[in-house]
């Protein structure tokens, strides 16, 4: 049973601080293999020599270095290690020799899927990565995502995005099999190594979010059926990390083989960690918010319908920018649980919960203890609430961004959320504010609940926490004051009731105000994380405070 983890650290941006690069502590936790994502910058090279002389070479030489050290001390603590990597990815100075053997027809920044080179010169740079490397266990291959563009030094694009008159006969279908097929005889055939495929894509009708197109090349896929050798992984959700997702229904579609699911402990679209956010319920039995209980799916359910052959869990990562976690205790509780439901899928949440908080807070009070197993379950509900408009999200045909990128990373859009809140229904109105009062109670609940158990004794340990629910409780005032405000301008709007102006007025002071403690007070308490940031915040809300005057 494959039980993963990896720590995503974005290109250009400062490395977390995590306890999680230490792979004694992986092992500890019940982890047996590593996810290597660094060397998604090494994809398409043939060395340091790739990228020709100066700062970037020596550079690129350092990353190199840095990988071995990382495997070399992963395999001493008994995990296997993946090396990551990108394809379509090769190296900029390659392809600047001779750009016609390897990109689209009049599309020079774009390598192409129909191009015998390009997939040939891709291989053989795996293969020398494979050779510098000899102790990695396997690789893992991404096809519908590709981070060449953010690198100077790498040309590179997903499979699917290319169209030119070269590739635009080359379909999604056959894409996939021709590449599969060529790193399976490579990496498999010839190195006796695991490829793990990432069924990934950036963009909607892909392997990982069509049903049609996995049907489709099923049947068609290298290797025996069985092979532990050759895995399919999936996210667990049918789109991205976000809630108001289905279970992903393409992974259910291939027979015996091998399936893992990837998992987000540090959830990318809500708060990164700083926020609690407890997955396991989500993990095991789906997600509360899809109503059809077959869409719904979950570990506890699902496993036992496909060659369930292990989870990998995002540790730390996924997204840009921050919020930048201090403390990492909620995310911890995700990561303690990941090896056990990849064992048990269908243990207890609350049973995981107190072995976390007996095993990784070590708090003597029995009441302390169930106080913070009663934050980590009331955050199923309150992220929902808090980070989601539910009439929206509900309203949607497709499953990809329930949320409209109104939250996205650390950044809050308040146009966005204006416009969401345009586009519903006035009888669809009250239940924003019904939600977001219930997200703010929610936390509200749990932060005093909490506060009553700090004594100087576990002071140091909880107090940290405490904090982190008052930077939540200001978070979650400030937006939930913000759209109960548009809403009631809508309705002044429609009305001219003077009732609904002072109403509206209200809510967007009131906003303005725990905006200011959230980013100017609760996020400096000692363990928590950056304060949030804002996109047009202060401008729309004078500007309809302003049509108010």
């Amino acid at each position: 049973m494959l039980k993963l983890a990896t720590i995503l650290d974005n290109p250009g941006e400062p490395t977390a601080k995590t306890r999680y690069r230490d792979p004694n502590l992986l092992k500890q936790l019940g982890y047996n293999g590593l996810v290597l994502y660094e060397t998604t910058g090494l994809s398409g090279l043939m060395g340091a020599d790739s990228v020709g002389s100066g700062e970037l070479r020596r550079w690129i030489a350092k990353q190199y270095d840095h990988v071995k050290t990382v495997i070399d001390e992963a395999n001493a603590a008994g995990l296997d290690v993946y090396l990551t990597y990108d394809v379509l990815s090769l190296a900029r100075s390659l392809v600047d020799e001779s750009p016609g053997r390897y990109v689209c027809k009049n599309r020079p920044g774009t390598l192409c899927p129909a191009s015998e080179d390009t997939l040939n010169k891709s291989v053989e740079a795996l293969d020398h990565l494979l050779r510098t490397f000899p102790g990695a266990a396997g690789v893992v291959l991404r096809i519908g995502d590709n981070d060449a563009g953010r690198l100077p030094y790498l040309v590179g694009n997903d499979l699917y995005a290319p169209h030119c008159p070269r590739c635009s006969q080359f379909g999604r279908a056959d894409r996939i099999v021709s590449v599969l097929t060529r790193f399976h005889e490579l990496i498999v055939t010839n190195h006796d190594k695991r490829l793990i495929a990432r069924a990934w894509n950036l963009r909607p009708n892909g392997m990982h979010d069509s049903v049609e197109l996995c049907e489709r090349i099923r049947d068609r896929l290298p290797g025996e059926e069985s092979d532990d050798r050759f895995v399919l992984s999936f996210k667990y959700t049918q789109t991205d990390f976000w809630r108001y997702q289905p279970w992903n229904q393409a992974s259910l579609c291939f027979g015996q083989r091998p399936i893992i699911y990837e998992l987000q402990c540090q959830r990318e679209f809500e708060g990164k960690g700083g926020i609690p956010n407890w997955q396991v319920p989500i993990w095991r039995d789906g997600d509360p918010a899809i109503d059809d209980e077959e869409q719904r799916g979950g570990l506890a359910k699902v496993t036992s319908r496909i060659n369930f052959s292990g989870l990998w869990a995002w540790v730390r990562g996924g997204g840009w920018g921050g919020p930048f976690v201090a403390n990492e205790d909620w995310i911890d509780a995700n990561v303690y649980a990941v090896p056990r439901l990849a064992e048990t899928p269908s243990m207890a949440p609350s049973k995981l919960a107190q072995e976390w908080v007996d095993q990784r807070i070590g708090v003597p009070k029995t009441k302390t203890k169930q106080a913070i197993c009663n934050v980590l379950e009331a955050s199923v509900d309150f992220i929902l609430d808090g980070f989601y408009i539910g009439p929206y999200a509900r309203s949607k045909a497709a499953a990809w961004h329930p949320n409209a990128d109104w939250i996205q990373d650390d950044l809050i859009d308040a146009e966005a959320a204006w416009r969401m809140i345009l586009q519903l229904s006035f009888d669809k109105l009250e239940q924003v504010c019904v939600e977001k009062n219930r997200a703010v109670a929610a936390v509200n609940q749990v932060r005093t609940a909490l506060h009553k158990q700090i004594n100087e004794a576990n002071k140091s340990r909880v107090e940290p926490m405490f904090n982190t629910l008052m930077y939540t409780e200001s978070f979650y005032s400030a937006i939930s004051d913000l759209l109960q405000g548009m809403v009631a301008f809508r309705q002044y709007r429609r009305t001219k009731e003077p009732a609904h102006a002072e109403k509206a007025r209200h809510r967007l002071l009131s906003a303005q105000s725990h905006w200011n403690h959230h980013s100017q007070r609760h996020a400096n308490l000692a363990g928590t994380a950056t304060a949030f940031r804002e996109s047009g915040f202060w401008d729309l809300t004078q500007k309809l405070l302003g049509e108010m005057a």
